[in-house]
């Protein structure tokens, strides 16, 4: 099952998939996400330093819950962004 987050993040949008992964039946899943974030057209791409569309994910690392996973994913999206603005 896959859960979708958006959220408007200092002139980006922020678009998280998180995915339940069953590695067997007799454990509990983890969870998994990607993450992209695209400039709002609104906002002149002159203000950052790559204003190209940005994709993270959690890189392998298993998560014990979906808003575990989401929250961090996330917070890392964030500091992307803060990271980009000249």
């Amino acid at each position: 099952m896959t859960h979708i987050v958006q959220e408007i993040y200092r002139g980006w949008e922020i678009t998280i998939q998180c995915t339940s992964v069953q590695s067997s039946p007799s454990r509990p899943p983890n969870y998994t996400a990607v993450a992209s974030a695209e400039l709002l057209p609104h906002e002149n791409p002159a203000d950052w330093v790559d204003s190209r569309m940005q994709v993270l994910n959690t890189s392998g690392r298993p998560f014990a819950s979906g808003n575990a996973c989401t929250a961090a994913l996330l917070f890392e999206a964030r500091q992307l962004i803060d990271a980009l603005k000249k």
